[in-house]
């Protein structure tokens, strides 16, 4: 790296202006002076994200943030009742009337984003979108970005990578990330039928995966399918008549996906991923990740984006602590971490033990996990009691 710029100087820099990344330069304002990286610029011609419902735990951080009452006003729609059919046919109810929580919201995902990045400059962070690749390294006490298509040089005391599954910053400083199985989630948009009064959120296990399908906010319905990147029907479920046709073998698909034409289809990587967190204790003081880039949570968890949230909020609590204590705030921050992807695998791991109709199939046999009557019980609860959420939010709050 060339220091033949001026520098730039920043208390905080965060690499990622996704819902972590904004969250915690919202969070972080006045007291910090914050610049807000975005390696892309963000437009309505992305492929549709996959990811669209918070809990209704998520109020108390969305309140911290100041920014409760203009997300209610952005039109987001009231989770409504939970189908599934997970370890048997007959389908099972659930709806939010004993969570004090209340019942969550299905987002419109771009809406939200760009909700909370705009919500993170109001509040006095610059945001740099389009700022392409960049190089990272530590000079005295201070972390430096070079920016390589301007040249710019941005340094500050803190530098937080909230770059998604990624982890750019992380694995320039070689952190390493362990990726725990290799799924994949083929998903669809489909334009909503006239006739679609339908707002349930349908979940089904299936002989080589499981799918969800949920009206959205933005006027289409999802389908969503997970199974592993070896398995061969991967290549054919990508074709949308293929994926359509799979799912309306299932009746409780198919009574919500009638009239229906293909559309397309997309992939991404769908399993759960930690960073080493041990590695990042022993990096120089100052450097945290957040959001997906420190743990991505498996879909069945419906948890990202809560966990984008939390983290933000836990990491902007270690960051405003006093300098005298940046050392012990970050090993803090990681230990709550630690706590908290020990109680989602306890809980993961019973939910696809509760699978036992499809035991003998590979991508349930890999992740059957803890096998008893107590677990197959705890796996209903955990499908449909706030996935997850009031199962280990007390260590955020």
């Amino acid at each position: 790296m060339q220091l033949d710029q001026p520098l730039e100087n920043w208390d905080v820099i965060v690499v990622g202006a996704g819902p972590a990344g904004s969250a915690l330069a919202r969070r972080l304002q006045p007291q910090c002076k914050v610049l807000l990286l975005e390696r892309q610029d963000r437009d309505a011609s992305e492929i549709p994200r996959i990811g669209e419902s918070l809990p209704g735990a998520a109020k108390v951080l969305l309140n911290r943030l100041g920014v409760l009452e203009s997300f209610l006003n952005e039109g987001h729609a009231e989770r409504r009742a939970t189908i599934s059919t997970w370890d048997c046919d007959d389908p099972v109810y659930f709806d939010s009337m004993r969570d004090p929580n209340g019942p969550g919201w299905h987002l419109d995902r771009q809406r939200f984003d760009a909700g909370l990045r705009a919500a993170s400059v109001e509040a006095g962070a610059t945001l740099l979108e389009g700022c392409g690749q960049f190089q990272v390294k530590r000079s005295d006490d201070r972390w430096q970005i070079l920016l390589e298509d301007t040249g710019q040089i941005h340094q500050a005391k803190f530098l937080v990578d909230a770059t998604g599954q990624s982890a750019n910053l992380a694995r320039q400083l070689g952190i390493s990330r362990h990726v725990d199985d290799p799924m994949i989630c083929l998903y669809a948009y489909l334009s909503c039928e006239s006739n679609d009064d339908d707002h349930c959120t349908r979940i089904s296990a299936d002989h080589n995966g499981w799918w969800y399908s949920v009206r959205v906010p933005s006027g289409h319905r999802v389908l969503a399918f997970h199974l592993d990147s070896a398995d061969p029907e991967l290549k054919t479920l990508r074709r949308p008549d293929y994926l359509l046709a799979k799912a309306r073998a299932l009746p409780i698909l198919a009574e919500a996906l009638v009239g229906y034409m293909p559309a397309s289809v997309y992939a991404r990587p769908a399993a759960s991923a930690k960073l080493d967190l041990d590695a990042m204790v022993a990096t120089a003081p100052g450097f945290f990740a957040i959001g997906d880039a420190l743990l991505s949570f498996d879909p069945i968890a419906s948890q990202g984006l809560f966990h984008a949230l939390a983290s933000a909020e836990s990491a902007a609590r270690a960051i405003l602590r006093c300098p005298e204590e940046m050392v012990s705030a970050r090993v803090a921050f990681l230990d709550e971490m630690r706590a908290v992807h020990r109680r989602y695998r306890q809980y993961l791991n019973a939910t696809y033990a509760g699978v036992v109709r499809f035991r003998d199939e590979p991508f349930w046999s890999i992740r059957r996990g803890m096998e008893s009557r107590q677990y197959r019980i705890m796996s209903e609860n955990i499908i449909h009691e706030s996935n997850y959420n009031r199962k280990y939010c007390h260590y955020y709050m």
